[in-house]
């Protein structure tokens, strides 16, 4: 089956970033498992939304019409070497859950005065085949939220009926592992975390190498900093594999 890996990356500052942290380790998983790597660089069409939503128009490019399954990436996740390829049964939409931590699914979505879904979908990585272009149409009609097009998609994606969980490892939010490790004050905190890791903070140090070593796509979640920890330990992982 033809497989697409892809991913929008606008803007000299993303380009910066997704080449030093992580294009290499895309370029190794699309080898490994005979996927196909595309890199759009432009806007893939008009719209006032934030850019997070173009993803919701990447079935519509004609430089993937060849292939039968599309899996849509955020150009902040970074993949190990031992990372399995993605299977979703045909017909089916892949994606991992992101169950919240602190609230009910239902009151997550109150939050962005929308009514309930089953589940929360973490949007990052999703897997889609060219008939799935209406479930994305669904979530334009819905407005940008502080969480950009992530609420809109998960309801409707949680809502087609079409749904297929990934195992979790294969979307692993470090921001959101992190909380086993240390307090959420610290997490939460930009320039006591940044303080702490520099200091070698045991919980952060050791939080990271943990979620590196036992997951497959690491995200960083637009998080510059937790991008180069991921790069960095991950660097540190393969070089005593």
């Amino acid at each position: 089956m033809k497989t697409a890996v892809c991913t929008l990356v606008v803007g000299n500052r993303f380009e910066r970033l997704f080449r030093d942290y992580v294009f290499t380790s895309w370029q190794t998983y699309c080898r490994s498992h005979g996927y196909e790597l595309v890199v759009f660089r432009k806007p893939l069409t008009e719209s006032r939304k934030s850019l997070a939503w173009q993803k919701l128009f990447i079935l519509r490019q004609p430089e993937l019409s060849q292939f039968e399954k599309i899996i849509w990436l955020d150009s902040d996740i970074v993949i190990t070497l031992k990372s399995p390829p993605i299977e979703v049964p045909a017909g089916r939409i892949g994606y991992t859950v992101d169950a919240p931590r602190f609230q009910s699914v239902a009151d997550w979505y109150a939050q962005f005065n929308l009514p309930p879904a089953n589940e929360v979908v973490q949007t990052g990585v999703i897997c889609l085949e060219h008939q799935h272009d209406e479930v994305l149409q669904r979530a334009l009609r819905y407005p940008d939220t502080i969480m950009y097009e992530m609420p809109a998609v998960s309801k409707c994606l949680s809502e087609s009926g079409l749904g297929y969980k990934l195992d979790p490892r294969f979307n692993a939010l470090i921001a959101t592992l992190m909380l086993d490790y240390a307090p959420r004050w610290i997490l939460t905190t930009k320039l006591i975390k940044e303080l702490l890791w520099q200091l070698h903070y045991s919980p952060l140090r050791r939080a990271v190498h943990e979620v590196c070593e036992k997951n497959w796509f690491i995200h960083a979640a637009g998080a510059k900093r937790d991008l180069i920890k991921i790069s960095g330990q991950l660097e540190k992982l393969e070089a005593t594999a």
